[in-house]
């Protein structure tokens, strides 16, 4: 609900701050007064086009704030999901600053934002009807949304089970596509694992084989520096022909100290110490004496090495680091295939349930077109009565929603059904319907939304309804039926009519009167609640069209009245 509003220099109001009650409020005052400037100004902090004429001449900028109390937690909850975090109690302010430098400043709850942040925040809170930058009912993609809420009772628990069985199909789809895509996907990467896995079975890799290959490729390439090396170490212990090599010393030693030993243990430990190094020696002279008749170069053993090592190194490129990454990723290859031809299985028994699934959101579908064409005729009964109270007997009105497409396989459901609406209206005989905001004019627009929210009150998200002349072109009986529409809806919306008609001024809960005064050469725009005797003469005024004569008085008195019987 809107509860203040405050403007600073906007055109010919200097300053206006006003408390807006809840029920039915009034704004009346000569032609000229300034009426059309509050509603700019709310406009204007609802997000509207800024216009820097709009600034007070001599002024350097022009401001607007508004504070709403939110009280509906559905309401709270849609301003949050729009990213509008609302303060304690409920409160949110909505605020707008011009400067005649060209400088605009919007903020919610004093957060600094674009226009578009004043939009998101106002389009849930405030309707202004006469103004076509708020007509909810100029969206066509508000159409359903309304049929909806008017044939609520029957269209909900469809719409319910729908949703239900929306996130059935859909996780139902999600769990066939896992992580594998579409079939052909599937396909694909079945053979692209399939492929792999051959490659790494094919290579026959062996842990540690690379290491042992590199071992062995150093020895054939350095074959001929081995054999050299290993056959001067053997040369070097075993000595020539006739016995001078390292063992042969050894072994004379160990003979010389035999004719000792007797004299003392520390020589015979000495003895068997040479005894033991020449066995050492003797056991080194034949490992090296082997390793020299091995070091041998062979060519087609380095092919074979070369060619297996070039083999592992290509494998490594594509899968891992290292023998053990590679079979690493083998071993999840495979199970991976594994779970695709497991897949293949759970997939037909799954696009069956999805066929089913499918078939019966179909059919719910069908069951939410047929409510909502029932809810429409009925909307259209309900409306056109209105219609005629408010003056609009010869009006003609339809809902038209689109015909159903013909299921196929795999179509998108959503759960706001299939069907696509649009409101149809014929204001004189003989014209066809054509679409809302192709006919009505601003004054039909607005007795129209006026009949809409007669018949379905609470059926739009706003809290606030501003409804700018509506009275144009009615007057007597029609004026004071819009009056009495009007009245009833501000018993669950706070309603604000600006108005030239004494029938729905009278039907006031709070009056607000706007005049213009002129002080010292400067004309000022100001606004104040009357109390019940003010009430009476501003509604004699009106009746007049001046000064209140005793019997416009009279004839007031009368109308505030009989609204107060009305009420």
């Amino acid at each position: 609900m809107l509860e203040r509003l405050c403007v600073t220099h906007i055109a010919l109001i200097d300053r206006l701050d006003i408390e807006i009650p809840r029920g039915f409020t009034v704004l009346t005052g000569e032609t000229g007064a300034g009426k059309s400037i509050v509603i700019d100004a709310v406009n204007l902090v609802l997000g509207g086009r800024a216009d820097r004429d709009l600034i007070q001449t001599g002024q350097d900028k022009a401001s607007v704030e508004a504070l709403f109390v939110i009280e509906e937690k559905a309401l709270a909850e849609a301003l949050e999901a729009r990213g509008v975090e609302l303060e304690e109690g409920g409160e949110l302010v909505l605020s707008r600053e011009l400067s005649a430098a060209g400088r605009n400043t919007c903020r919610v709850n004093g957060r600094m934002g674009g226009v578009s942040l004043l939009r998101d925040a106002s389009e849930l809170l405030i309707d202004i009807h006469g103004q076509h930058e708020h007509q909810t009912l100029l969206r066509a993609s508000s159409h359903l949304e309304f049929l909806d809420q008017f044939g609520k009772e029957r269209i909900e628990p469809i719409k319910d089970a729908l949703l239900a069985q929306i996130k059935a199909w859909r996780s139902t789809q999600k769990m066939l596509r896992g992580n594998w895509g579409d079939e052909a996907e599937r396909e694909r990467r079945a053979d692209a694992l399939s492929m792999q896995v051959r490659e790494i079975d094919k290579a026959a890799l062996q842990d540690g084989e690379e290491e042992l290959l590199l071992e062995e490729r150093a020895v054939l390439a350095n074959a001929e520096t081995l054999q050299n090396a290993f056959g001067e170490a053997f040369f070097a212990l075993e000595g020539p022909e006739d016995g001078d090599g390292a063992l042969a010393g050894v072994k004379w030693a160990g003979k010389r100290l035999e004719a000792v030993t007797a004299l003392s243990a520390n020589y015979e430990s000495l003895r068997q110490r040479l005894e033991e190094a020449y066995y050492g020696l003797e056991d080194i002279a034949i490992e090296i004496r082997q390793l020299r008749d091995d070091a041998t170069f062979d060519p087609y053993r380095y092919e074979e090495v070369e060619h297996r090592l070039e083999t592992i190194d290509k494998l490594k490129r594509k899968y891992g680091g290292s023998i053990a990454e590679i079979l690493a990723f083998r071993s999840q290859a495979a199970k991976e295939l594994d779970d695709l031809e497991q897949w293949r299985a759970f997939a037909e028994e799954g696009g069956k349930k999805l066929r089913a699934l499918e078939d019966e959101l179909y059919a719910q579908s069908q069951e939410l077109s047929e409510a909502r064409r029932d809810a429409a005729e009925a909307l259209a009964n309900a409306l056109l009565r209105e219609l005629a109270d408010l003056g609009m007997d010869k009006a003609q009105f339809a809902v038209a929603l689109a015909p159903l497409p013909e299921q196929t396989p795999g179509m998108a459901f959503s759960a706001n059904g299939l069907d696509e609406a649009e409101m149809l209206l014929s204001t004189n005989p003989g014209e066809p319907l054509k679409p809302l905001q192709k006919v009505a004019s601003g004054g039909e627009l607005s007795r129209i939304m006026l009949a809409f929210k007669s018949v379905a009150a609470g059926a739009g998200g706003c809290e606030t309804l501003i409804f700018d002349e509506i009275d144009t072109g009615i007057s007597g009986r029609i004026a004071a039926v819009v009056g009495e529409k009007m009245r009833a809806i501000a018993r669950k919306h706070q309603v604000i009519c600006v108005t030239h008609s004494p029938q729905i001024a009278a039907m006031a809960d709070a009056h607000y009167l706007i005049e213009k005064q002129d002080m010292n050469g400067k004309t000022t725009t100001y606004i104040r609640l009357l109390d019940e005797e003010g009430h009476i003469q501003e509604v004699a005024r009106i009746v007049s069209g001046q000064d209140a004569s005793s019997q416009a008085v009279a004839h007031a008195r009368d109308l505030v009245e009989k609204a107060r019987q009305k009420a």
